[in-house]
């Protein structure tokens, strides 16, 4: 997936204009003044990742850590504030969520099976993740 300028413009309906941009790069610094925490993302879109076609490569920098996302496949808005990118391969799927208010959350390898349980039937330790991620399933089905 090639981000494109209306692709920005949408994320950034949700998230804020973004700081500053270079072609094809777009880098936003989130700040939530009730709780200082402070939250810098980049999306890089085009990037050569070597043997393929181009790719975009999300990155989010908090206090806690550093957390890139590599070959985004699509985007999804969660109410009220926060965005989940999304990497999909044949049975799994990665995606990392940026919040407004600087929440980041990151879910690796996720089975698509997951997503198409009973939620009363799943694991406790998977539970969070097939929860927060059921809201992408429509989104799921039209990737490649």
């Amino acid at each position: 997936m090639v981000i494109s300028t209306n692709d920005i413009e949408t994320i950034s309906s949700v998230l804020g204009k973004p700081e500053s941009q270079a072609p094809n790069c777009w880098f936003w610094n989130i700040r939530n003044v009730d709780t200082k925490a402070v939250l810098a993302l980049t999306i890089s879109s085009g990037v050569d990742v070597g043997g393929g076609e181009p790719a975009t490569i999300v990155a989010a920098q908090t206090h806690q850590g550093y957390i890139e996302l590599h070959d985004v496949t699509g985007f999804l808005f969660i109410e009220p504030d926060e965005v989940m990118f999304i990497t999909k391969s044949d049975e799994t799927f990665s995606c990392l969520v940026v919040g407004a208010s600087c929440t980041c959350s990151q879910f690796a390898n996720v089975r698509v099976a997951l997503l198409k349980a009973d939620l009363t039937e799943i694991d406790p330790v998977a539970l969070m993740a097939a929860m927060q991620l059921q809201l992408a399933e429509s989104l799921l089905e039209t990737l490649p």
